[in-house]
């Protein structure tokens, strides 16, 4: 605790101290060398030196745009745009001599790392690659403006030892890998920086507004999705690294104010079992380069501890699957321009230069054991094809029964991973499994890319240790929704292999019959991904669409509840243009059928009160403070790109003034919301409205009245007053975190809110500790855990006994109105679409669930 005499001195005299500081020089950057004086340093660019203000996204890109004019060892890369239409760079620097040649240099990089030609090739011959990638965090600023500092040291030093590491390396460098959260944050910070700088933690510009500058336009955390690429800015980088494969990739962060720098190797006890011991061999070595820059520097440092190489969607461990060495680089954060911490003053500038000293140690590990780094490129690939013809699973196959949007999708993830997948050569059957020829799909285990294959499909439940710095589970199949199978080695036949295909570069038209003049209605089975995107576009169109909720048989076919009737009687719009809506609405994986008789052959015919007519959903998402951004981002991400129904997004403080009149739907999103008025959120459900909601906003609705759930709580841990060692503590209690796994589900397949499904149990995915009894009335738990769950992933031993049997989904409400309840996080980083339908047919169907079929308070 700091004494009352130092607090009043900071109090008194540290504005005046700060506002007194220098500017800082280049010589407080890079080394004290000479440089190209034709190149622009940053400063030149921008007016300002580096630190003094933050920089838009921009200006960033202005002054990297100068060095690819004036300096021969750059080119700059556009190599996608993100949602707000910034672009996406990326600078190749290296020597002159070698820009000539960088699709030769690409190429030769494949025959390294490919076993059947890279034995004869010798990894000396190579030059080494590093990807260096910066501000993935756009509120973790320092690593973009350390960017271009880095970027101006290789452009512009004139010493014999850059000349020979650009003569032998080629360097990546993405100075901003998310420019919607960078220039959100710069916004903020400069807007509230003072001319004297006030460096309490308490003042405005360390404290951003909800949701921060952290994540994209759609709130998604791009550190989360290097393995999933559901977002623009994560496909356009992949694809940088599968073109180039480097060595080394740098991810620079930052971390809590209070802490220092950390760089990896992380936790020993926490790196995925697929990653080859090598690579933390590797990750050592390097991590001694940093050490000794950072000590000579006299900069305090960290290693091993907090941080892991668990999971293959971050930056510094997706390399590490794919014969690279990931480097995870954690500066404390001055979120701002100086704050006091426990360390003493923080400045932004002394942040940025930071993250150069480490750019510059890990240049010149790359310099120093390029050769080493090669050769282990080579092994990794020859190494992996010599595992998989050891590993009993030969294959792995998969399908889903409308060949649609989401296998479309999980194949284009495969694509850009370049994992090979072929489709069937004939029908195979396996674990009671169907996979049709031409259908179905196989992955071959006996691949170059062998451990992301394993990443991929593995479905790991044991773990050598209990703590996780993310989730614990991500089996890709199991997210898409997809069936699917693993393949042992007296099953498999290599004659399954059909001939390796390219996608469709846009998909086929909807098939959708014509508008002849007997059309009665037409009907949409209930199945396919984009019904409702379908769904919506109808709605946006004024017409009167019916849901069955029976099946019924009609011209010899049999549909399923959840099947929807646009019956011609009464529309505002005739055959002809319904049709032309239907194939415009972008949907692609649905069924549709004309019919010209409003008789069944069995069930309910199409005139009957077991079709309801469906209501347009007007959706309205609450965000603010106490609100998870992450899980309303994707929520928001899904009903606008996905279904074409873009979500009023009302913030909570102003949520009491709000004319709900005109919305039907509310959705709360994981989090606490407590500024929430609940009795106009209980009027709102009494007048017929849903609500939807997922995560930790259960206990607020049930601790409000709003809902009748009994939740589930871990028993006491061991016997009462039982010693335990003081430094167990934060393991023992993180270790009872849920980070994240796979639990198999049961279906009511009759229920509204399980139209569409064919399969009584399917995965979710649950990433928190949120139990919940099924309800008292038998009606209302359509979806619930089954006894055994546990697919994937990490349970404490004191959690397993809460999942089984527990709720997934409730139902409860009040008046005419109907509450739902997730436990889970149906949308989970967008890449769930297994059950991003159970969460849309809340929307759209919520309100035709019974009365009868509610818990009630």
């Amino acid at each position: 605790m700091r004494s009352p005499t130092l607090l009043l001195f900071f109090s008194l005299f540290l504005p005046l101290l700060v506002s007194g500081q220098e500017k800082p020089t280049l010589d407080y950057y890079l080394p004290a060398i000479p440089y190209d004086a034709a190149i622009p340093t940053p400063a030149q660019y921008l007016g300002y030196a580096v630190g003094e203000w933050h920089v838009s996204h921009d200006q960033l890109v202005g002054y990297l745009r100068e060095l690819d004019r004036v300096a021969g060892r750059i080119s700059l890369q556009v190599y996608g745009a993100s949602h707000e239409q910034r672009p996406l760079i990326c600078l190749t620097i290296t020597a002159p001599e070698n820009q000539a040649r960088l699709d030769e240099l690409r190429r030769q990089r494949r025959q390294l790392a490919d076993p059947a030609r890279s034995a004869r090739l010798n990894p000396a011959d190579f030059p080494a690659v590093a990807y260096m990638g910066y501000s993935i965090h756009g509120n973790e600023a320092s690593g973009s403006h350390a960017a271009m500092l880095v970027a101006y040291y290789l452009a512009a030093a004139q010493t014999p030892e850059i000349e020979a590491l650009l003569k032998n390396a080629v360097i990546l460098l993405d100075p901003c890998f998310n420019p919607d959260g960078l220039q959100r944050f710069a916004s903020w910070v400069n807007s509230r920086r003072s001319a004297s700088l006030m460096p309490d933690p308490a003042h405005d510009e360390f404290n951003e507004p909800w949701p921060g500058g952290r994540t994209n336009h759609y709130w998604f955390d791009l550190n989360r999705d290097w393995l999933v690429m559901q977002q623009p800015e994560s496909a356009g980088r992949v694809a940088i690294f599968q073109d180039w494969l480097p060595n080394i990739l740098t991810d620079h962060h930052e971390m809590g104010a209070n802490a220092t720098f950390f760089f990896q190797p992380g936790v020993p006890s926490r790196v995925n079992p697929v990653t080859p011991a090598r690579n933390q061999e590797l990750t050592a070595r390097i991590g001694a380069y940093h050490a000794r820059l950072f000590s000579e520097k006299k900069v305090l440092f960290f290693s091993k501890e907090n941080y892991d190489d668990f999971y293959y969607g971050k930056g510094s461990t997706y390399p590490d699957v794919n014969g690279a060495v990931g480097i995870l680089f954690e500066q404390a954060s001055s979120r701002g321009s100086a704050q006091m911490t426990d360390n003493g003053l923080l400045s932004f500038p002394y942040t940025i230069r930071n993250h150069v000293l480490a750019s510059r140690s890990t240049l010149q590990a790359l310099g120093e054991l390029r050769v080493e780094l090669n050769e282990y490129l080579r092994q990794f690939f020859i190494t992996a094809v010599e595992e998989a013809r050891q590993d009993d699973t030969r294959a792995y196959l998969f399908a889903d029964t409308l060949n649609g949007r989401p296998l479309q999708a999980f194949l284009q993830v495969l694509r850009q991973h370049r994992v090979q997948a072929y489709p069937l050569n004939e029908d195979v059957r396996v674990n009671n499994q169907a996979f049709g020829k031409n259908r179905g799909w196989v992955v071959p285990a006996e691949q170059p890319n062998y451990r992301l294959v394993k990443a991929i499909f593995g479905r790991q439940t044991q773990f050598t240790d209990s703590i996780f710095y993310d989730i614990s589970a991500w089996t890709l199949p199991d997210a898409f929704g997809l069936s699917w199978a693993g393949v042992d080695k007296n099953t498999y036949q290599s004659r399954w292999l059909g001939q390796s295909v390219a996608l469709a570069e846009q998909p086929e038209a909807l098939s959708v019959p014509p508008a002849t003049p007997d059309i009665y209605a037409y009907v949409i089975e209930s199945q396919g991904y984009d019904l409702p995107r379908l769904l919506a576009a109808l709605h946006r169109a004024n017409l009167r669409i019916q849901v069955a909720t029976k099946p019924f048989t009609t011209g010899g076919k049999t549909f399923a509840a959840g099947s929807l009737s646009i019956p011609l009687d009464r529309q505002a719009l005739d055959a002809a243009a319904i049709r032309q809506c239907i194939r415009q609405s972008g949907a692609q994986d649905v069924r549709i059928h004309a019919l010209n008789n409003g008789q069944s052959a069995e069930g309910p015919d199409l005139g009957s009160s077991n079709f309801a007519t469906l209501r347009a959903p007007r959706v309205v998402l609450v965000t603010g403070r106490g609100v998870n951004a992450a899980d309303a981002g994707e929520i928001w991400h899904l009903l606008d790109t996905r279904y074409g129904l873009p979500p009023l997004l009302l913030d909570a403080d102003r949520f009491s003034s709000a004319d709900l009149d005109k919305y039907n739907v509310v959705i709360l999103a994981d989090g606490n919301f407590s500024r929430l008025p609940a009795e106009k959120l209980r009027q709102f459900v009494g007048g017929g409205g849903t609500l939807i909601a997922t995560g930790a906003s259960l206990r607020w609705l049930s601790s409000n009245g709003l809902v009748g759930l009994e939740f589930r709580n871990p028993p006491a841990a061991g016997p009462a007053r039982q010693r335990r060692p003081y430094n167990s503590l934060d393991d023992s209690r993180r270790a009872q975190n849920l980070p994240g796994a796979i639990f198999e589900a049961e279906l009511d397949l009759t229920h509204p809110l399980c139209f569409g499904y064919d399969t009584p149990r399917i995965p979710m995915f649950q990433g928190d500790t949120i139990f919940v009894e099924t309800a008292r009335n038998p009606y209302a738990t359509p979806a619930v855990y089954s006894a055994q769950p546990l697919l994937a992933g990490y349970i404490h031993p004191r959690q397993k006994n809460l999942v089984a049997n527990a709720a997934a989904v409730i139902v409860g409400g009040t008046g005419n109105g109907r509450i739902i309840c997730f436990s889970g996080n149906p949308n989970f980083r967008g890449f769930w679409w297994g059950t991003n339908r159970l969460f849309a047919n809340a929307i759209f169907f919520g309100n035709l669930i019974s009365g009868a079929a509610i818990e009630k308070k």
